[in-house]
């Protein structure tokens, strides 16, 4: 290209070369002043070649915050083509292109397992537990039953519930004699709440309970003293307890729960006996003192949340 056209594109090259060094004397055995990266434009102080192959320039540097002169070699720049300045008149008027009217689509979700409030929970649990009496003479055996659970706030719930138990008495002259025992426990208690998450829920539970009593002689001691001509009846009182333990509430959706817990229930009671003449309908009768209830319980369940 002639020195005119160079000119004509003010005096400046650009770098071509991925990083080129400016020299401060036409060589490269001359120290280097710095190194330009790729793309960088250059001032001509001189529209000629010096020794065939290096170009006076100059350019602003940002490390010495002047503008600094030097020698670059030819070969690693190429004239710069400023794009000509267009007059407000010479401007073209813009194209208004109407655009196509596009209805936007949402694209499909992807799926994912939805998250589980957190919040208060209400709901009715069906449940079963092995109950296990403290005393030896009271054998062990199945209780079941179901509750109702009101969520007051996250970590507060009331519990209402009524639960059925039986079982074998072997017969203690203190206490009851030979025969069955049942009862029907209605429990009024009060969970706190501990949400890991909104799968896990463990709790504490404590509260009162009314327990329904009764009692059944075995009928070969009915029979005996029936053969003696006397009849024979032994009953047992009602009584007020407390519970207390702990649980977990294994959530698989959410309304529907695995519920999972262990309690102890602390009750005593009384009892009575009557002996009848069955000629003379005389009557001698005793009372059954501080029959002791208790019991321990692993329970599960099922519950249903609304």
């Amino acid at each position: 290209m002639s020195l005119a056209l160079l000119f004509s594109q003010e005096n400046k090259v650009i770098v071509t070369a991925a990083r080129a060094s400016i020299y401060s004397n036409p060589g490269i055995i001359s120290s280097i002043i710095e190194t330009v990266e790729k793309g960088t434009v250059l001032t001509l102080l001189s529209p000629e070649k010096m020794l065939n192959n290096w170009y006076k320039v100059s350019f602003y540097s940002k490390k010495k915050s002047a503008t600094v002169s030097g020698f670059i070699q030819a070969s690693l720049v190429g004239i710069w083509y400023e794009a000509p300045k267009i007059t407000e008149k010479e401007k073209p008027e813009p194209k208004i292109e109407k655009k196509p009217i596009i209805t936007p689509v949402t694209p499909p979700k992807a799926y994912a397992p939805k998250k589980i409030e957190i919040g208060p929970k209400s709901g009715i649990t069906f449940r079963a537990g092995y109950e296990m009496p403290s005393e030896n003479k009271y054998s062990r055996g199945l209780q079941y039953g179901g509750s109702l659970c009101l969520g007051m706030t996250k970590n507060i719930s009331i519990e209402l519930g009524g639960l059925n138990f039986q079982s074998d008495v072997e017969g203690d002259p203190e206490a009851l004699s030979k025969g069955k025992f049942s009862m029907i426990s209605i429990h009024l208690s009060l969970q706190a709440r501990f949400p890991i998450s909104g799968r896990f829920v463990p709790y504490l539970v404590g509260g009162g309970v009314y327990y329904l009593n009764r009692f059944e002689l075995d009928k070969e001691i009915i029979d005996g003293w029936d053969s003696l001509g006397f009849d024979i009846e032994e009953k047992i009182e009602n009584s007020i307890g407390y519970q207390i333990g702990a649980g977990l509430d294994l959530f698989f959706t959410r309304n529907i729960a695995l519920n999972f817990d262990c309690r102890y229930y602390i009750t005593k009671t009384k009892g009575s006996w009557i002996l009848t003449d069955q000629i003379s309908d005389t009557e001698a009768s005793g009372s059954l003192e501080k029959l002791n209830l208790n019991s321990l319980v692993f329970g599960g369940g099922l519950k249903f949340c609304f």
